[in-house]
């Protein structure tokens, strides 16, 4: 069993490639794909468990522009609040949230029928996160 448990795995196909096209507007809502968040982008497609194929598709489609509104009308609530929680790691990977990526993140929230407080409840956890995960390095003296 995984220490990290996650859902994604358990969610239809095809929720999972919504979920995935989701998170590739994201990476790219400022038009500036880092190395961090193209890496959290990939670690997040494998957990996809979606074919070689179907993330070779995903892939070529990050730098394309997608009517945000019509792919959430397609995703189901439950999908729509997973890839915001993944969508709020995704955002702060570079410790910064801009206005491009703000705005997204109150879009999908409303979408889930969720509020912005909500989304700033899950950057918290985020930054959260990132503490314990930095207390691991420091019990290991890795900086």
């Amino acid at each position: 069993m995984p220490m990290l448990h996650d859902i994604i795995h358990q969610m239809e196909p095809s929720e999972r490639f919504l979920y995935a096209q989701l998170l590739a507007h994201l990476a790219n809502a400022d038009n500036n794909i880092s190395r961090v968040e193209m890496a959290f982008y990939e670690q997040r497609l494998g957990a996809t468990l979606l074919s070689p194929e179907r993330k070779q598709q995903l892939r070529e489609m990050i730098d394309q522009e997608i009517n945000i509104e019509a792919l959430l009308a397609k995703m189901k609530s439950r999908t729509v609040k997973l890839a915001l929680r993944d969508i709020c790691l995704m955002t702060m990977v570079d410790r910064e949230v801009d206005d491009s990526e703000r705005a997204v993140l109150n879009k999908v929230a409303a979408a889930a029928g969720l509020s912005q407080n909500h989304v700033d409840q899950l950057l918290q956890w985020v930054v959260k996160g990132f503490h314990w995960m930095q207390e691991g390095y420091n019990v290991l003296e890795i900086n």
